[in-house]
């Protein structure tokens, strides 16, 4: 087979679509850049949703309560358009940081570029709250786990981010007033501490 025969695989924005009736109507929680966040709550599910000017649905995280306040990520997506820069991020701090929920990694840890295996890779080293290693059959903190750990086939494993007592505005007012001489970036390049997030 040629290099030119091989067929890859398209963004699947569809299944975006399929969560935007959750988001239409309700009420903007927060802004980051020209995107709106906005959150579903039903039961035992919360959703965050981002949507664009046109309110059109671009990304989403959504979690399921289990025991012991933890939530679990059940489906989280970004369109294609809106990858790498940082949205994927926002939604896991908005969740854990503003709304303080333990929020659980997924069962599946799907790799790739932007899978969740990088994802949660980022938010450890981004060091914004305290994650840990988890095991789900006897509910204890696993302490000093590695990425190894959660990743090797044991399915029992999972990442645990447990939030601190600052919100993220209040995380980003404390580091720039560290650093008085630039302004922090956490969510991409060209947008300065006041245009991040809005509320």
């Amino acid at each position: 087979m040629k290099i030119s025969e091989i067929i890859t695989t398209p963004p699947r924005d569809e299944y975006i679509d399929k969560h935007q009736q959750k988001f239409v109507n309700l009420d903007t929680s927060a802004t980051i850049r020209e995107l709106k966040l906005k959150k579903y709550i039903n039961g035992d599910e919360v959703s965050y949703g981002l949507l664009n000017d046109k309110n059109q649905l671009v990304g989403y995280l959504s979690l399921e309560y289990q025991n012991d306040g933890i939530w679990m990520v059940t489906n989280s997506q970004l369109a294609q358009a809106y990858k790498g820069m940082g949205y994927g991020t926002f939604l896991y701090d908005y969740a854990v940081m503003n709304d303080k929920l333990k929020v659980m990694s997924d069962a599946t840890h799907t790799g790739g570029i932007h899978g969740s295996r990088s994802l949660w890779t980022r938010l450890i080293d981004h060091a914004r709250y305290n994650i840990v290693g988890y095991d789900v059959s006897t509910h204890t903190i696993i302490p000093n786990a590695t990425p190894e750990m959660i990743y090797n086939n044991q399915p029992n494993t999972r990442w645990l981010a447990l939030p601190t007592n600052e919100t993220i505005n209040e995380s980003l007012q404390r580091i720039q007033s560290l650093i008085k001489d630039r302004y922090v970036v956490w969510y991409g390049p060209g947008t300065t501490t006041e245009d991040y997030f809005n509320y």
